[in-house]
């Protein structure tokens, strides 16, 4: 993204075009208060706390900074008497809404508000409707088992028509993200859940979340005593749903007879990376499944623990009689690898994106292994001419991989000869650029 020149309290700060204001604000140690306002969610502004004043040319106005977009020229004040005023008083609201809330009370003193001059209305609550467990159910989980109910004081946050959902999986992702521990969907879910699963219907909720192969729950459920649990959030260092998004999905997007999905990047060698701020997931791209075909065996070439650089090699993989050794598109050491591919490797056929995934790493450099993969602006154009050359080769090969109409057979390297094998997996699993 062009940089753009922006003033904040009169110092020269760049920040990145159209990015929210409140960003280049923290970045230079500005404390703006939120409750709303998470990173990696759509900026929601409804809490109203971090209102700071913009200015262009003579006219000023306030606005909330987690969702304005910085432009070239943009003056923002974040402490004039305006600015100041319109916090106290969103502080006050709170108060007389959520009274004994610890991080309203935080939030009141830090403006110098000690009570409030509005009465509360019904009964005192512990919610105040930030939105963040609503959000990060629908977008970061995609379980969306959660939403608002309500209109006006009588606005509540619940279950669609107070039932409790299926597609509530106890991730647990709300309650972490509560910012005053009102949120307690995930403990409802497990209580429902020791009442009506037998033992062998436990899944544990990671293999729900998909973060581990198929796995019971022998603990009953009591995930705070869980080591896999300690385990999960001691590696991601956060929430391990939070660090890995299955609901940042997007739609996959065609290009030719191949599937790319926009929110991966790609190595020359046809795996791809799902980068995160300090892990990546790893895979082989739907390039190089259709290529190999019919997977019968995955042996991975490293496991938890071990450091890996882009380019290692990653995974064997055989079918129809070939072997290919797939390469790490990524540097950084192994903390899971999916043992559901050494019981069922088709899983890279039927699910390459996802379910189908070879490693979790912590990344050395993420921004260096952003900028040696294949993003996604590029990537349309960089598979059509992957496949052009793999349909130039398949002609001059003469091998029965191509119908009458031109399109490529299911599992067609069955039919392929071992040395035009191997001149496809030199061409496209090298690396090479």
């Amino acid at each position: 993204m062009p940089l753009v020149a922006i003033k904040i309290n009169g110092h020269e700060v760049k920040a990145e075009d159209r990015e929210p204001i409140l960003k280049p604000i923290r970045d230079i140690g500005i404390n703006v208060p939120t409750l709303c306002h998470m990173d990696g969610l759509e900026p929601y502004g409804v809490c109203r706390m971090c209102v700071v004043e913009v200015k262009r040319g003579k006219r000023t106005k306030l606005v909330t900074s987690c969702n304005f977009p910085a432009s070239e020229g943009l003056e923002i004040l974040t402490d004039t008497e305006e600015v100041l005023q319109h916090r106290r008083l969103m502080a006050e609201l709170l108060l007389a809404r959520c009274p004994e809330v610890k991080k309203v009370q935080e939030i009141a003193a830090s403006l110098g508000v000690e009570k409030s001059r509005f009465k509360t209305i019904g009964e005192p609550s512990n919610c105040v409707l930030c939105g963040l467990c609503v959000r990060v159910c629908d977008e970061i989980v995609g379980a969306s088992a959660l939403g608002f109910i309500g209109r006006g004081n009588q606005r509540v946050v619940g279950t669609p028509w107070y039932v409790d959902p299926d597609s509530c999986i106890a991730c647990g992702a709300c309650t972490y993200v509560c910012p005053t521990g009102a949120m307690q969907m995930e403990a409802v879910t497990r209580k429902r859940w020791r009442k009506e699963l037998g033992e062998g219907q436990r899944l544990c909720r990671y293999a729900r979340m998909g973060l581990i192969s198929y796995k019971v729950c022998p603990n009953n459920f009591d995930c705070a005593t869980c080591e896999v649990d300690q385990r999960l959030f001691d590696e991601f260092g956060t929430h391990p749903i939070l660090a890995l998004a299955p609901g940042l999905h997007r739609q996959p997007k065609h290009v030719g007879h191949f599937i790319l999905i926009e929110d991966r990047t790609y190595f020359q060698g046809h795996t791809w990376a799902k980068l995160l701020k300090e892990h990546a997931r790893v895979g082989l791209d739907d390039f190089a499944q259709r290529l190999i075909g019919g997977i019968s065996k995955a042996v991975f070439r490293a496991g938890p623990g071990d450091v890996v650089h882009r380019g290692d090699p990653a995974v064997n993989v055989s079918s129809n009689g070939h072997r290919a050794t797939m390469l790490f598109p990524v540097s950084g050491r192994i903390t899971h690898i999916n043992p559901a591919l050494e019981d069922n490797p088709s899983l890279i056929n039927e699910d390459c994106y996802d379910r189908g995934w070879l490693y979790t790493m912590e990344s050395v450099n993420p921004y260096e292994d952003k900028s040696s993969l294949v993003g996604p602006d590029e990537a349309s154009q960089w598979i059509q001419d992957e496949s052009d050359s793999l349909f130039r080769v398949l002609t001059e090969s003469r091998s029965a991989a191509l119908s009458d109409g031109g399109e490529l057979l299911p599992n067609f390297s069955r039919n392929l000869k071992k040395e035009d094998w191997d001149r496809l997996a030199s061409m496209f699993f090298s690396g090479a650029e």
